[in-house]
């Protein structure tokens, strides 16, 4: 079998991710099996989690495999990714040795990393996923990067289609919205590849100096564009909203301001009317509610919206299991 690895959204065409769109379906509500019996997935964490370590696992174990759990700060030595560079820093293990010695232990390695440094441009190359890729012998998964987080995005869509059923021209809004710490962006791109693939009417509102990487807006806009849809960017939370059938919130930072988180603060402190209340939803078109967790209550979204009868963040939550083990059984199956 010729190693899969799965970095982007955008690595699946829409076929596949009709499959695997299906192929969840079918998963969920199934709570054992043995695609994965006497196989083993390695999950490196450089960053905390909760949804995605926990999800992986359950899914790993309802397959019959076994998940191997990796937390960087306390059990792996630091790491360089690059090649041919003089190792008398602070990394003490090359990415390359870690990679091909964890090949031989396991059938799959996740990886989450966001990194930030004082670059956006260095940043969203995102070398230390690429270089897991690239030397491990077995298929890796991004588990959420600085520009990625598709099995998010995977569970993202197929909780929409469960809701709306044919999902070609239903309007999808993306809103950023406030929060006090520079959020990644990962689950954002890779919902906007997802939804684009799928031909839905996508909306991007957030304040002016926010926007989301260029490269990945024109991939979508195209994507949607030749799949039936549309993709528009406005810098005006009320009529960003106006009419969405799906209303998905989710803070991100700003490239702007990448190097200089205090004045993105400053910047933000104007910026608190950005957050989803009852009167924001009255102007949908009765939407779903979505955010991939976890959420700063009342400053991202009130409780009322959270708690609300079309709030599905629970829903999004548990579908990251069902998600996951069809991404794992058509990675390994």
């Amino acid at each position: 079998m010729t190693k899969r690895d799965v970095l982007t959204a955008s690595t699946f065409s829409a076929a596949e991710l009709e499959n695997l769109l299906e192929l969840t379906a079918r998963m969920d509500g199934t709570r054992t099996g043995n695609v994965l019996q006497g196989r083993t997935i390695g999950l490196l964490f450089f960053e905390k989690s909760l949804r995605t370590r926990v999800s992986f696992e359950v899914a790993t174990v309802q397959l019959g495999g076994h998940c191997l759990n990796i937390f960087a700060e306390n059990e792996l030595y630091g790491m360089e990714p690059d090649d041919r560079v003089v190792m008398d820093g602070t990394a003490e293990e090359h990415v390359k040795d870690a990679a091909k010695t964890l090949s031989r232990y396991v059938d799959a390695l996740g990886v989450r990393h966001l990194h930030r440094s004082k670059s956006w441009d260095v940043d969203r190359q995102e070398r230390l996923l690429h270089a897991y890729a690239e030397h491990a012998t077995v298929p890796v998964i991004n588990l959420e990067s600085t520009l990625e987080h598709p099995c998010q995005a995977l569970a993202d869509i197929y909780t929409i289609r469960k809701n709306l059923l044919d999902l070609k021209g239903r309007k999808l809004t993306l809103a950023w919205t406030d929060h006090p710490e520079p959020k990644g962006m990962g689950p954002c791109h890779s919902l906007l590849h997802v939804a684009a693939m799928m031909g839905m009417d996508l909306t991007v509102a957030h304040p002016l100096g926010f926007e989301l990487d260029d490269e990945i807006v024109g991939q979508a806009r195209t994507t949607a564009e030749s799949s039936g849809g549309s993709f528009r960017v406005v810098n005006d939370f009320e009529s960003g909203v106006d009419g969405a059938e799906v209303l998905y919130a989710r803070a991100w930072g700003a490239q702007k301001y990448w190097s200089d988180p205090e004045r993105e603060a400053m910047v933000k402190r104007s910026l608190h009317s950005w957050r989803v209340d009852e009167e924001i939803m009255k102007r949908t078109d009765n939407a779903l509610f979505m955010h991939p967790l976890p959420v700063r209550r009342n400053v991202v979204a009130t409780d009322d919206v959270l708690d609300g009868d079309r709030s599905v963040i629970y829903d999004q939550a548990e579908n990251r299991v069902h998600a996951q083990k069809a991404l794992l059984t058509h990675l390994l199956g």
